[in-house]
């Protein structure tokens, strides 16, 4: 688990602002937080959803997970991974 900071979220608007795409934004984001698992998937996915956070190429969701489940978080204290979806 990793706890995201005011300073990762200001480097993850970087990332999302400087990428192409939003595959370019989550290898960006895997050299970033080694270990840090970052999924990508298509919008629709999420619908619904609030992200955490909004990039030009993103929206941005923090994942939680007891070791066996992953759910969504609000949580920056509870993250253990990203899910991005490309922004239309």
């Amino acid at each position: 688990m990793m706890a995201f900071t005011a300073d990762d979220f200001t480097e993850l608007i970087r990332l999302g602002t400087l990428a192409p795409d939003v595959q370019a934004m989550a290898a960006a984001a895997r050299e970033e937080w080694s270990g840090l698992r970052v999924t990508v998937v298509d919008a629709l996915d999420v619908r619904g959803e609030t992200p955490a956070l909004e990039t030009p190429v993103a929206n941005v969701f923090l994942m939680e997970s007891d070791g066996h489940c992953w759910s969504m978080t609000a949580d920056p204290a509870a993250a253990a991974g990203l899910v991005l979806a490309a922004r239309s």
